[in-house]
């Protein structure tokens, strides 16, 4: 008979493609989930569908070679097949549809309501061997079709009516290319079944399973970009993206973040096969941790765990969790390897926040964690607060920028010698818009992060060159300023310095460059370079708050220093506290013996400033001397202490 041949053609063509398509899908790494495992039943069961379906096409064709009962009990698995990789497959939308909502009730109802539908269907195949109304063998053995052939049809319709009113009733939480496959989906089956309704000689259904499973993994493959190619947790787009669904939806949720420091020193230590092993390990035990929640790889070696929200209780015992797992030892083998971990917790119960505040939020989470014995930070309002004062000092510092509103201040400095003030360094300062003045504290880390701290310290460049350049202060020798390493890493450092000095006709001898040694740590070759062509120009480098933690001796002794200046952490104990006064002695004596001068900083008392003048301090700078001062204070200052002098 052509026709059956022809559509056993077809059906053979079409399990061919859905074999393609197993190929293609099966990893065992991205076939993880439960959701993945369940797409890799539908495939199983579109290709035993279309088997069966072409064996009963063979058994009907070759009726009298087969006894009655094998065609009946075919033909009856073959309905029952497709029906059930039907509900299989609209299981699986149903459950890709609601990802996203926390509320499992809409599930268990509609996964209730698709088992009845195929249970009444089963039923209906039972009913059948009996009475005939889906299909039937005549006397002779040909396969007949009954009244109710297409209930199957129908049953299918049904289900996937459910699932359009699904979608629509939470679209808010439906990612887009779910929203494709529901957009392409219904219409293509149902033109699908219609063609076969009006074309009953043609067995279609090989070409509608093909092309509902075609649609299914093109879902797939776009979910695979946004995986995490070494751990196969959900990456940054995909943490995002679920965020915003979260949010669409109302769903209440725990976001916990886990942040690896130091991890570097893994892969030295252990090897970066054992650290990529741990990464992973950490990963997928984080995504096993909640039957509900979702691991996330947000950076390299940073972690985040989405998971409903189930009250204050539940949430405490999760981040518990957490934060007691990843502060123990992980165990790769015979290896044993701690981590330096930092966490940050943000708990959404309807606030009016965005996927972008959120993360913005955990971000900043994680740069207090530090700041915290335990490492550990819970966003709540008070964190807000401090966020949003540092978001508002960055506004302010931007507005201060462009309207020219920053000011340079000056704290003179005591030159223990002659007795007398002729130098000073100059420090930012920034009011308000109340006109109060903002803590350099809060500005200037900030300046640094965001990488305004380099045109700040160019335009105290300018305004020092302005002040040295005029007669407001004839007793001035010279200031030190500030610079950060933006401005060595600059490549018009020179230029822009010798132009400023030029401008305003100054000698070189005149400007102290202050640099610490974090500044020094970012790239010591090109700061060496550029310190040495500097020098060699006239200008002088001070290194400042030595004694802060990142002091390296041997790198000093390498560098063209003119002058040290200690830290007030040093001078604070000094000559009270045996152990200080060792070391401050300690090192006036050994930068004495370089060749570099020594500035005490932080002198608040009469006793600290007659300790370090008697033990050789050159210069002395601090409150018991004299505070910073806006320039025409420091004027004024300066023709009190000539009175002084001329007095004496």
């Amino acid at each position: 008979m052509p026709v059956i041949q022809w559509t056993m053609s077809v059906e053979f063509f079409c399990l061919i493609v859905v074999i393609i398509l197993m190929l293609n899908y099966y990893d065992r790494r991205w076939a993880a989930s439960g959701q993945s495992r369940l797409y890799s039943v539908c495939l199983w069961l579109s290709a035993a569908t279309i088997a069966l379906n072409m064996a009963c096409v063979f058994t009907i064709d070759h009726f009298h070679s087969f006894p009655l009962w094998v065609n009946l009990l075919l033909n009856s698995g073959y309905f029952a097949l497709v029906l059930g990789m039907s509900t299989v497959t609209a299981y699986y939308l149903l459950r890709l549809i609601l990802e996203h909502v926390y509320n499992s009730r809409c599930r268990r109802v509609l996964s209730v309501v698709l088992a009845a539908l195929y249970a009444f269907y089963a039923l209906l195949l039972l009913l059948n061997l009996r009475l005939g109304f889906i299909f039937y063998f005549d006397r002779s053995g040909v396969y007949c079709r009954g009244p109710l052939i297409n209930v199957g049809y129908a049953v299918m319709g049904v289900e996937l009516a459910l699932l359009v009113l699904c979608a629509l009733k939470n679209r808010r939480s439906i990612s887009q290319p779910m929203r494709r496959v529901m957009q392409i989906l219904p219409p293509t089956v149902v033109l699908l079944v219609i063609y076969q309704i009006l074309y009953p000689d043609v067995l279609f259904n090989g070409s509608i399973i093909v092309a509902a499973d075609m649609i299914l993994l093109l879902n797939f493959q776009s979910r695979r970009v946004e995986l995490d190619s070494l751990t196969c947790v959900g990456n940054r787009s995909s943490f995002y993206r679920d965020l915003s669904l979260r949010l669409g939806g109302k769903q209440q949720f725990q976001v916990i973040v886990v942040d690896i420091r130091q991890f570097g020193t893994v892969n030295q230590h252990y090897g970066q096969a054992n650290g990529d092993a741990l990464l992973y390990e950490a990963a997928r035990w984080l995504d096993r941790l909640h039957s509900r929640g979702r691991a996330f790889r947000l950076g390299n070696v940073e972690f985040a765990l989405l998971a409903p929200y189930g009250g204050m209780v539940s949430a405490g015992k999760l981040l518990e969790k957490v934060c007691d797992r990843f502060r123990r030892r992980w165990e790769l083998g015979t290896l044993q390897i701690p981590l330096d971990v930092r966490f940050a917790e943000l708990i959404y119960t309807d606030q009016d926040w965005s996927a972008t505040d959120i993360l913005e939020f955990l971000k900043y989470s994680i740069s207090l964690s530090d700041q915290r014995e335990d490492h550990l930070v819970r966003f709540d309002v008070s964190v807000y607060q401090q966020m949003e004062r540092r978001r508002q000092t960055l506004l302010l510092m931007r507005r201060a920028v462009e309207e020219d509103r920053f000011q340079v201040w000056y704290q003179p400095v005591y030159h223990c010698a002659s007795g007398t003030f002729c130098s000073a360094e100059a420090l930012l300062r920034l009011r308000d818009d109340q006109g109060e003045l903002v803590p350099p504290s809060l500005f200037i880390p900030l300046a640094e992060e965001t990488g305004l701290i380099d045109r700040l310290s160019w335009i105290v460049l300018e305004q020092v060159c302005r002040l040295l350049s005029s007669d407001q202060v004839p007793q001035f020798q010279s200031v030190s300023i500030n610079f950060s390493t933006q401005q060595f890493m600059s490549e018009e450092i020179i230029e822009r310095i010798t132009g400023c000095l030029n401008r305003y006709r100054l000698s070189p001898g005149r400007l102290k460059l202050e640099i610490t040694e974090r500044v020094l740590s970012e790239d010591m070759a090109r700061m060496r370079t550029m310190m040495e062509r500097l020098t060699a120009l006239g200008l002088q480098f001070y290194l400042d708050d030595f004694g802060t933690g990142y002091s390296n001796l041997a790198g000093v002794l390498e560098l063209p220093f003119a002058c040290v200046k200690l830290d007030h952490s040093l001078i604070s104990g000094y000559p009270d506290d045996e152990r200080t006064s060792a070391m401050v002695d300690t090192m006036l004596d050994l930068f004495h013996a370089m060749d570099c001068q020594v500035v005490a900083e932080g002198v608040e008392t009469s006793r600290q400033a007659r300790a370090v003048t008697a033990k050789g301090a050159d210069w002395i700078q601090g409150y018991y001397y004299a505070r910073p001062m806006p320039p025409e204070e420091l004027a004024e200052f300066f023709r009190r202490q000539e009175e002084k002098l001329e007095a004496r």
